[in-house]
């Protein structure tokens, strides 16, 4: 009985130190890919570092364009707001030309009124002018009658004095 006690003793410290020994084989390939891995982190580290650095300018790139972008937004809404009042100014001009329009139709007949006005002062001043020239006949008339008319009381004065004494008769 010991024989089998041995055998299996010996197939368990076989087995056991196959056991360990795979377990010591697994262990060094674990190793091994560890430090592969391990140098795959630094060397991406590494990479990850460079390619921080070649980035940099691009994020400042994007800053640059953000900030590019937000002024194109506010000229956008700045040429909005210019547009709009470039449209009230175009309904104020076109109320403008409209006043206009309406202006000269009224001094086309302030005009045309005052070309009727100008004939009639024509008229006028044609009737003013033998008007004019009649008062001034009228006038020497009755200068000429003042004239006579003093002479007349100057005779009428002679002719009292002279008939004077005949108030003295009784």
């Amino acid at each position: 009985m010991r024989i089998p006690w041995l055998i299996a003793n010996a197939v368990l410290l076989i087995l056991f130190g196959a056991g360990t020994y795979q377990q010591i084989v697994n262990q060094k390939n674990t190793n091994l890919v560890m430090e592969e891995v391990y140098q795959n982190i630094s060397h991406s580290r590494e990479l990850t570092q460079q390619t921080n650095r070649h980035l940099a300018p691009l994020a400042e790139t994007a800053t640059v364009m953000q900030e590019m972008n937000q002024q194109l937004s506010d000229t956008k809404k700045r040429l909005n707001h210019m547009n709009e009042k470039i449209g009230r100014v175009n309904a104020s001009e076109q109320k403008i030309i409209t006043g206009l329009d309406e202006l000269n139709g009224y001094t086309k007949n302030v005009y045309e009124g005052l070309g009727e006005i100008s004939s009639q002062n024509k008229e006028i001043k044609q009737l003013s002018q033998t008007i004019s020239e009649q008062s001034n006949r009228e006038n020497r008339s009755l200068l000429d009658l003042s004239k006579l008319t003093r002479q007349s009381i100057q005779e009428l004065n002679q002719l009292n004095k002279k008939l004077a004494w005949l108030g003295l008769l009784p």
